[in-house]
């Protein structure tokens, strides 16, 4: 019988490759969410910061100059803080989008790998019916020589006998 050898063998490889490419892809989509979430709270921060100089500022100057800097400085902040976090979750969405695509690639290797197991279990299983039915034979034919050989030596010992 010939050696076992998956015919689906160069799609599993190919699949096994794409997985690896969207592994790669979510890895650096996860990566720029994680940065993008870090500079989000950073702004969040600063706009924290901006409004506790401000309370500093009112309870310190009664000045309206400095008053409306400081409101306009937070409002700028704000505006960049919402900017960060629509950025954040932009990138976590394409983040997200390509874990569903890692998902789908993986359970595309994980079929594949089954139907190489499941094909393999099969030829195993051939390949054992084929030796048992040689050895059948084998035993077979063995049994009939023996009983053929005897059955020679009965029938010279009776011509013997007589």
């Amino acid at each position: 019988m010939k050696p076992f050898k998956f015919r689906g063998e160069r799609i599993l490889e190919w699949r096994r490759v794409q997985a690896d490419a969207a592994r790669g892809e979510y890895l650096r989509a996860a990566e720029t969410a994680r940065e993008a979430l870090n500079v989000a709270d950073a702004a969040t921060a600063s706009v924290e910061q901006a409004a506790q100089a401000a309370m500093m500022a009112i309870r310190q100057a009664t000045e309206v100059a400095t008053i409306e800097r400081h409101r306009i400085w937070i409002s700028r902040e704000e505006r960049r803080a919402d900017g960060c976090r629509k950025t954040y979750q932009e990138r976590q969405a394409a983040a997200d989008q390509k874990a569903a695509a890692l998902q789908l690639a993986n359970r595309h290797v994980r079929v594949m790998e089954r139907l190489r197991e499941r094909t393999l279990r099969r030829y195993q299983h051939l390949e054992r019916q084929l030796e048992m039915n040689a050895l059948n034979e084998l035993a077979t034919t063995q049994f009939a020589r023996r009983r053929a050989e005897e059955g020679v030596e009965r029938g010279h010992r009776s011509n013997v006998e007589q």
